[in-house]
């Protein structure tokens, strides 16, 4: 007698299927059917008994996994030979007796199995393997043998010598049906348990073989497998793979093996893409870097902010005044700088390096928002973009307060991703990533109102993840967590009448209000026309993406943005938007609009942005990469557009125009030798010389140098004017 023993998750339609097949094989042998139902909910077991009343159901307690499901069946087996069978196979005519004959008639024979087809009557790559050594897993597991399926170890590995058309012994039979005596089964065990799916057919081979047993694949009987049709239940199949090869590894080679396996078979093709661009990135943040970096006034404010705080241990409260002299920004920028300089001697350079490894830690980290709210794919093609955008390179080149604002920004949208999808924990986050947005730059407030309206949305519609919040824990953490990072401002604005807190947000509903046409109010003034604004953002995208052309830029502009707009709209029409382009969509409208009621083409505003165009012009790329014709044609313009913006970096001087900072260090040497150990004044002419932090670079390069302009008014006086070309430096 045989005991057919198959283990249910989740596959009624499947199993059923199986089971009629069975009974249509037409065997000439005496067999039962055991189902153990690894299901968590019963929902076979009345179909079950209708349509196929002779099967054995057995209730497992919980998924227990596949080989103790299986293991478990065998206990209620009452056949001398156990044939174990996957609920998404069909089993093909004679199959099950040709099995049993070859097991009842061969000698020292342990476990037999079918060949195995597709849905279509073709052979599956996998018929029976080698037993896995660490030489076999490293070529037959890991990203090599996906760049090189051919290698000789994997072809081995995988019996790739072998026609499939006679009898062939091998170490491993699948595990998808496989026939073997009870006796044995018993007497080696069975499954072990450990190994909750995947590998425990291997486990088995190795201690069937070392009872010099012997295990074979017989063609003539045939099973087709739709394969995977459990698995696609379970959204944790990767880890319980990874899991399972560790387990597998770990015991039949030592942790050691198990160790080395795995760091081999953790790398795929994405990964080496990734490392690749990361690395192409990061060579572009750095490469003669203390040539070309930028070096302007204002941040010069910020280095002798940091270096005063050091020398005086006077922590200061507020940043840099913004274009509205009444409000400052943030304090954190000194805060970071003041850091750097303590383990950096105050090298003016070293904060630059932090901005270029920052960046390309943003570059890692839009791989992983785009992985996660849309594609793997989509996540590789905006990692490639970020890594080598002209316009986001520059700004990392360039250590400012606005430098770190697009690593926060992904941050918030990966937060609330993880928010809306019903993690309460991450609402905290969003929090405290608003407040060092706030303290980096004002003009990211605007992401308060992208929280407000999925606060709004949730309630009106009694969503899960605003009900979560009614937590006593979030709450508290989440008033902690924009407490702590808000102090400096908080205290600065208590004694200063809350310019940064009330006033600004005043300031804001003025705005806002304007922007529907409101008539202006005392002094407050319109900084620019919309026509100026939006051929602002037409010139930021062409940086951004592609400086070579504005037509091609305009172009990609237009194409990007009608696709991602049409996917909205469908998404709505069909009720079946994904909550990735759902957030996207808000985050950019409300930037968007943020900067319209500001009217103030200022390049502080523009980083927020990075972010989303980034992602949109990945998406185009990558429906282009989804269609089979213009497959080749997306992959040409992905590489067309890195490849020139890896140019156009290289013959611009890396975008840096005339602020170069060895222009700055020959200046201020110059300066030095004009000087000639006497005091002097430093004053500023020219364009630009009207603002207060002119001349506050070289003013700290000079400081840094050991010969720093007198604060007293001497009789001597040093001016400074810059033109697009040069530096102009006279004595007076």
């Amino acid at each position: 007698m045989i005991s057919i023993i198959i283990v249910n998750y989740k596959v009624k339609k499947e199993i059923l299927r199986c089971i009629s097949s069975i009974y249509k094989s037409g065997s000439n042998l005496v067999f039962e059917i055991i189902v153990v139902d690894n299901d968590e909910k019963n929902t076979i077991e009345e179909n079950l008994k209708k349509q196929f009343p002779k099967v054995k159901y057995v209730k497992s307690p919980k998924n227990i996994g596949f080989g103790a499901g299986n293991n478990l069946g065998a206990k209620y087996a009452k056949g001398e030979v156990l044939f174990f069978l996957n609920p998404d196979t069909e089993v093909l005519e004679n199959s099950i007796d040709l099995l049993y004959k070859f097991l009842n008639s061969t000698k020292d024979v342990g476990g037999v199995s079918p060949i195995l087809l597709n849905d279509r009557g073709v052979l599956h790559f996998v018929q029976g393997s080698q037993h896995l050594t660490i030489l076999r897993g490293i070529f037959s597991l890991s990203f090599i043998q996906k760049i090189s399926p051919n290698n000789l170890i994997a072809k081995k590995f995988f019996l790739n010598d072998w026609d499939k058309k006679t009898v062939r012994e091998v170490d491993v039979v699948p595990g998808t049906a496989f026939m073997i005596s009870k006796n044995l089964f018993d007497k080696i065990g069975g499954f072990d348990e450990k190994f909750f799916l995947f590998f425990e057919e291997a486990d088995l081979a190795r201690k069937i073989s070392a009872l010099k047993l012997k295990n074979y694949v017989i063609p003539q009987a045939k099973i087709i497998h739709l394969g995977r049709e459990s698995t696609k239940k379970r959204d944790d199949i990767r880890e319980i793979f990874s899991k399972s090869k560790f387990y597998y590894f770990k015991k039949w080679h030592g942790l050691l093996g198990a160790l080395i396996v795995q760091a081999f078979t953790s790398i795929s093709k994405i990964h080496l893409l990734l490392t690749a661009i990361l690395l192409v990135g990061f060579f572009l943040r750095i490469f003669k870097l203390s040539e070309f970096m930028v070096f302007i006034g204002d941040q010069g404010w910020f280095y002798l902010s940091a270096r005063d705080m050091l020398l005086t241990g006077k922590i200061p409260l507020v940043g840099i005044t913004s274009s509205h002299t009444w409000l400052h920004q943030g304090p954190y920028w000194t805060y970071i700088l003041g850091f750097i300089f303590l383990i950096s001697n105050f090298n003016p350079v070293a904060p630059a390096y932090f901005t270029g490894v920052f960046g390309v830690i943003s570059a890692l980290l839009i791989y992983k928002v785009g992985s996660e709210l849309f594609s793997k794919q989509i996540g590789l093609i905006s990692g490639l973009l970020y890594a080598t955008s002209p316009l986001i390179i520059f700004y990392d080149r360039m250590p400012y307060h606005t430098t770190l604002i697009p690593f926060f920004s992904l941050l918030f949208i990966l937060s609330i991703y993880k928010w809306l999808l019903g993690k309460a924990i991450f609402f905290p986050a969003v929090i405290l990533v608003i407040s060092i947005l706030y303290n980096l730059e004002l003009a990211t407030t605007s992401l308060w109102a992208v929280l407000i309206v999925f606060l709004i949305y949730g309630i009106y519609k009694k969503r899960q993840f605003v009900l979560e919040l009614r937590n006593f824990k979030i709450i508290l953490l989440s008033i902690f967590v924009f407490v702590v990072p808000m102090f400096p401002i908080l205290n600065y604005d208590f004694y200063h009448g809350f310019p940064q807190t009330l006033k600004f947000v005043a300031w804001m509903g003025y705005k806002f209000l304007r922007l529907f046409g409101t008539p202006s109010v005392g002094t407050i003034t319109e900084q620019s026309s919309y026509l100026t604004v939006l051929s602002f953002l037409l010139e930021f995208y062409k940086r951004l993406i592609f400086t070579q052309s504005y037509q091609v830029a305009l172009i990609l502009m237009i194409i990007s943005f009608s696709i991602f707009f049409f996917t909205i709209y469908k998404g709505f029409k069909n009720k079946n938007l994904r909550l990735g382009y759902l957030i996207l969509v808000v985050y950019f409208l409300i930037s968007l609009m943020g900067f319209l009621i500001a009217k103030t083409p200022s390049e502080a505003y523009i980083p927020i942005f990075f972010p989303a165009i980034i992602i949109i012009t990945g998406i185009f790329i990558n429906k282009m990469l989804e269609i089979k014709r213009l497959k080749l044609i997306g992959i040409l313009l992905l590489l067309f557009i890195s490849s020139s913006s890896v140019y156009s970096l290289f013959t611009k001087n890396f975008l840096s125009k005339s602020g170069e900072f060895d222009q700055r260090l020959k200046a201020v040497d110059k300066i030095i030798q004009m000087t000639n150990g006497e005091k002097y004044n430093l004053l500023g002419k020219g364009t630009g010389s009207q603002f207060e932090s002119f001349t506050m670079n070289y003013e700290y390069l000079l400081w840094w140098k050991g010969h720093p302009p007198s604060k007293e008014s001497v009789k001597t006086k040093i001016i400074v004017s810059e033109s697009p070309s040069n530096i102009i430096i006279e004595k007076k």
